[in-house]
Order: structure tokens, then C-alpha cells, then sequence
């Protein structure tokens, strides 16, 4: 009888100890805040596919995580204290942001008032600073390397048609576009308003020029290119990166073919059965560009990189491990990360070629021209 409790209380002993070993190595929760857009900004349907990559990224490293989970939150970016308040409230460990970031300063004010980190899709100088806490996978929009394009095919002269939203972005990519070229845009259009009207001007400001350079979202840049090529069909079109959804192409048709655009995406994304795109394909049979699923799998690699550091769900201790990394594991190889916080992804071409985006894998100045002329272009005309 004393045998038999004396083994009763040692197989509970052992259980306790096998509980208590789980419950220690049961996953914490991190939870993020993501600011999706709510007005009807430049690119929105970019910014959302880029928020929806973050979640998706969200999953697939909480399906390989054994020490943490991430648990997104959905906020708007109409009030930014407000937002930032809300989830300091709910003791997310970082925010999120989509590609458009009208209010730079305040987003900066408003993460270091909370000890926040902000991890920020957006490109451009006005978030380059090393002493917020402001962090960016994708810090660069690809005007240079698209303008270096540009100018390696033989451009000198061209003319730009823009968006009427995101003033700070379209002038900051027009810029980094010239300092390559080494010329400004002979002549500026702002799409927006009474369409019709403007597509009559088409012509007069793209005739004589060299190429077009589009800064649009993606279905006004398809709506541009198409009424471009029905009138001047073998006229370079550079667009940028705004204009990579997964609609583009379907919204500019054959037309669409030959477009160049840029991105700092690795070419370990290339491969269709890479382990994240696989994932995607498989579980959501997602149709999001693999340029777009890259930036939202770097943002997860950057975070979970800061939470491992920390290894707890503390704000404070992740916005610090942030601060302090200097390289980041992501698809493509270890990637160095700058004295502000920011990713520093190499840039690459990509063309519209067979109704997807593709790396342009040959871009000498002869290979430049001959694809981004559009050459095959159907035998419309214009009205």
C-alpha cells in the first residue's frame, strides 16, 4: 500500500514537472498594430497588398515559431495619436505602416512619446533618422535605379504624368528619377480629376520625348500606359513602383507589355517554390506581386529578429533590440541595416512581360530600349 502511494506520488511529481516545462515553453503573444489606409491615397490597393503580406508573414513565421506568436490589430491612419494611443492600450510591441506616410513627423513624435517601435513601409528622406524609433524594410522607392535604367537606354528627355495625392513621395521619386538621368521632366501632368480631359493632352506632352515616366497608382498608371501606346507605341514607359499590384496587368492588357519598374527585392523570390511564396499559394492561393509579399516578409523578419533579442512581449526591450541590429536574416541573405533603422536591399529592374512582373535580367542599353519599346502593340487607334 505505502509502495503503491509513494509511486502515485512520484508519477505526479513527474507530471507536474513535464506541465511545468510546457507552460514555460508555451509561446508569448506579441501583439502589432497595422495602420491600413483609409482614404483613397496614391497606391492604397499597393499599401494594402502590402499590409495583407505583413499578416501573411505574420502566419508563417508563427507556424515555425515555438517561443513567440504575433497577433495583428487593425487601426486606421486618419488620427495617428489616437491610433498610436490605442495601441499602446492594448500593449502592442510595434506599428506598422502602409507605403503612403503623409505625416512623417508626427508618426516619429508619436512612437518615441510611447516607446513604440514603427515599422514603416514607406520610402523617402523624411523618415531617415537615426534617433526615433522609426524602422524600414524598404527605405528606398527605386527612382535611382529606374532613372540609371533610363539613362542607360538613351533617355534625355521625357515627361512625367503624376498623381494629385502623396506630394512629398511623387516629388521625392521624381527627384531620385533625375539625379540619374541627369535632366528634369520637360513637362509634368497631374492625373487626377476629369480623366478624359487629361488623356487628350497625352500626346502633346509625350511627342519628342524619349520616354514617359509614370508615378502612379496602379490602375491610373494602366489607364496611362494604354492610352500612351495607342497613340505612340514604341515610347519607353517607366512607372514606379506604385504601379506593381496584382491588377496592372490586367487592367492594361497587352498594352501593359514592356513596362519597367524597380524594387529591392532579392532574386531568392524569383523561385516560385520558395518556402513564404509556397505558403501563400498554397493556404490563400494569393494573387499579391512576390516584390510586394518581399517587403511584407522583411518587415516580420526585422520585428521577430528584435522580439528574439528581447525575448519577451516588451515594447520597450524591442524597440531598443531594433535599434541596436545591425543585420537582418531575410530570404535573401543576411541584409545590413543603417545607422536609421532601415533595410539596405539592393535594387533590381522589372518588366511587364507576359502579364507579370519579372526581373529584368539584361539591362544594357541595348536590351533596354528594345523592351521597354513597345513594339508589339495592337493596331488601335485613338478616338
Amino acid at each position: 500500500m505505502k509502495q503503491g502511494a509513494l509511486k502515485l506520488l512520484a508519477a505526479t511529481a513527474v507530471l507536474l514537472l513535464i506541465a511545468g516545462f510546457l507552460l514555460l515553453r508555451r509561446p508569448f503573444i506579441v501583439p502589432v498594430t497595422l495602420f491600413f489606409d483609409e482614404r483613397d491615397l496614391a497606391g492604397a490597393v499597393v499599401s494594402k497588398q502590402a499590409l495583407q503580406s505583413v499578416v501573411l508573414a505574420m502566419e508563417f513565421f508563427n507556424a515555425r515559431s515555438s517561443s513567440h506568436r504575433f497577433l495583428p490589430f487593425r487601426e486606421t491612419d486618419l488620427d495617428v495619436y489616437a491610433a498610436i494611443e490605442r495601441a499602446a492600450e492594448r500593449r502592442s510591441v510595434a506599428v506598422v505602416g502602409g507605403i503612403n506616410a503623409p505625416f512623417a513627423s508626427l508618426l516619429a513624435d508619436a512612437s518615441r512619446r510611447h516607446g513604440i517601435a514603427f515599422l514603416s513601409l514607406a520610402s523617402g528622406p523624411s523618415l531617415a533618422r537615426a534617433d526615433d524609433l522609426v524602422f524600414r524594410p524598404r527605405p528606398m522607392s527605386g527612382g535611382r535605379e529606374l532613372g540609371l535604367a533610363a539613362k542607360n537606354a538613351g533617355v534625355s528627355s521625357y515627361s512625367v504624368i503624376v498623381s494629385g495625392f502623396a506630394a512629398s513621395h511623387v516629388q521625392d521619386f521624381i527627384r531620385d528619377f533625375e539625379s540619374q538621368v541627369g535632366a528634369p521632366p520637360r513637362r509634368t501632368m497631374v492625373f487626377s480629376g476629369n480623366l478624359n480631359k487629361h488623356i487628350e493632352d497625352f500626346e502633346r506632352i509625350a511627342k519628342g520625348m524619349d520616354a514617359m515616366l509614370l508615378v502612379l497608382p496602379d490602375w491610373l498608371a494602366a489607364v496611362a500606359v494604354r492610352e500612351l501606346r495607342l497613340r505612340l507605341p514604341h515610347l519607353p514607359v517607366f512607372a514606379s513602383n506604385w504601379a506593381v499590384s496584382h491588377r496592372t496587368h490586367l487592367l492594361a492588357g497587352a498594352l501593359g507589355e514592356g513596362v519597367i519598374t524597380a524594387s529591392h527585392t532579392p532574386e531568392a523570390w524569383d523561385d516560385p517554390e520558395h518556402d513564404f511564396l509556397r505558403f501563400v499559394g498554397e493556404t490563400y492561393a494569393s494573387s499579391i506581386p512576390p516584390m510586394i509579399l518581399a517587403a511584407g516578409y522583411d518587415t516580420v523578419a526585422m520585428l521577430d529578429e528584435a522580439v528574439r533579442r528581447a525575448g519577451a512581449a516588451d515594447g520597450s526591450a524591442i524597440a531598443k533590440a531594433l535599434g541596436e541590429i545591425t543585420s537582418v536574416r531575410t530570404a535573401g541573405g543576411s541584409v545590413p541595416v543603417d545607422k536609421n533603422g532601415d533595410l539596405q536591399h539592393s535594387g533590381s529592374l522589372f518588366i511587364l512581360e507576359g502579364g507579370r512582373w519579372v526581373r529584368f535580367r539584361a539591362p544594357d542599353a541595348a536590351s533596354l530600349r528594345k523592351s521597354a519599346e513597345h513594339s508589339s502593340a495592337p493596331q488601335e487607334k485613338a478616338p
